[in-house]
């Protein structure tokens, strides 16, 4: 598994490496940092957004770093938040809490929990309860870039194209919705995998605009195993042990997760072909995930990695009921050792060790520098 994720790395860098940027001549690296997706990336919009804005409003979330419930679907910082962490950037003001220019100098946060690649036409078209899916779409995100972008320079032009090029995007993870909400509204495994190409090609459709507009350097990560996360491994608990792989987890949905990241890649290798000098690179949260799974000892977590830090007990502490930040729902005493926070995010631990093991490396090498 680590040779699987290291090779990614190494690719990942090597794209990064080859790509050319004026705005990153001389050995600088980004002035600002943008970010797009769901509840993974998420750092305050849902909670701005959804009235009442629900568990993820309350304790414990955010307890480890920040202390108190922030808007991030996590015990403390996400990955977004340690790329920033890093680069020497301030968290990023979340869209829905910005005001002004000045809340947006050094980028924007426009990741929203239950966040999808497709909009809501879709999903009505395919006769879906869009009442579980925030019309806050990656298509929306896009406008609310444009938005921010007419802050800093009204008109579109050198001064839009500057401060594109000088930016790092981070686009997703985004999609795991898509299938999600399908999934849990009782749609077969089999329809839902004829969602991927629509999926992808909306992702690909934001990443072109992003390019158009002069983005320089686009961060796109595949979607994460859902088939090991505690609230998949509720949902579809069975008896049949076929269904299940040697870790704990569920085949059926890490093979949907596969043909997404198989088809996603295949996508930003033609991007990459038609916009040479835009790196476009590939992050493999699959491999960096399972990594942890197969082997959390190794970073230092404890030997249940599928089962989720804060819930109401079970097989996997994950209850569709009384969830994180409801109710007689509690969290473990130790999130550190925890890979799942509340059956669908991680901890803080987790998301570090991806965002240092995965993310960072082919980030710090456009900026000419290793990883911390």
């Amino acid at each position: 598994m680590m040779a699987e994720v290291a090779s990614r790395v190494l690719v990942a860098v090597m794209l990064l490496a080859a790509a050319s940027s004026s705005a990153l001549a001389g050995g600088g690296c980004f002035t600002r940092l943008f970010s797009f997706g769901d509840s993974i990336n998420d750092n305050g919009n849902w909670m701005r957004y959804a009235q009442p804005p629900g568990p993820v409003a309350r304790p414990p979330y955010g307890e480890t770093f920040f202390h108190r419930p922030n808007g991030r679907f996590s015990d403390g910082r996400i990955i977004i938040d340690h790329i920033a962490d890093v680069l020497g950037i301030p968290f990023l003001t979340p869209y829905l809490a910005g005001n002004s220019s000045e809340d947006y100098a050094h980028g924007a946060n426009f990741a929203v929990g239950s966040a999808t690649a497709l909009g809501h036409d879709y999903f009505r078209r395919n006769r879906l309860d869009v009442r579980f899916f925030t019309p806050y779409s990656l298509h929306w995100q896009m406008s609310w870039l444009k938005k921010v972008l007419r802050m800093q320079s009204p008109e579109q032009g050198p001064g839009w194209s500057d401060l594109m090029a000088s930016s790092l995007f981070l686009v997703g993870e985004v999609g795991g919705n898509d299938y999600n909400q399908a999934l849990f509204q009782g749609r077969s495994v089999d329809e839902v995998k004829t969602y991927v190409p629509d999926v992808v090609a909306s992702i690909s459709a934001s990443i072109t605009e992003l390019i158009r507009l002069g983005a320089k350097t686009i961060v796109v990560p595949g979607n994460f195993p859902t088939g090991c996360s505690p609230g998949y491994l509720t949902k579809f608990q069975t008896n049949d042990t076929a269904q299940y792989d040697s870790m704990g987890c569920l085949r059926w949905p890490n093979d949907l997760t596969k043909l997404h990241n198989r088809a996603l890649r295949a996508e930003l290798a033609e991007l990459r072909r038609l916009h040479p000098s835009v790196a476009v690179v590939y992050v493999d949260y699959y491999a960096a995930a399972m990594d942890l799974i197969a082997d959390p000892r190794k970073h230092g977590f404890g030997g249940e990695p599928l089962v989720s830090c804060c819930g109401d007990g079970g097989p996997y502490n994950t209850d569709f009921t009384v969830r994180c930040g409801m109710g007689t729902a509690t969290a473990c005493r130790d999130p550190y050792a925890a890979v799942s926070w509340d059956g669908f995010h991680f901890t803080e631990h987790a998301y570090k060790v991806i965002a240092e093991d995965a993310v960072l490396p082919p980030i710090l090498a456009k900026c000419g520098r290793r990883r911390p």
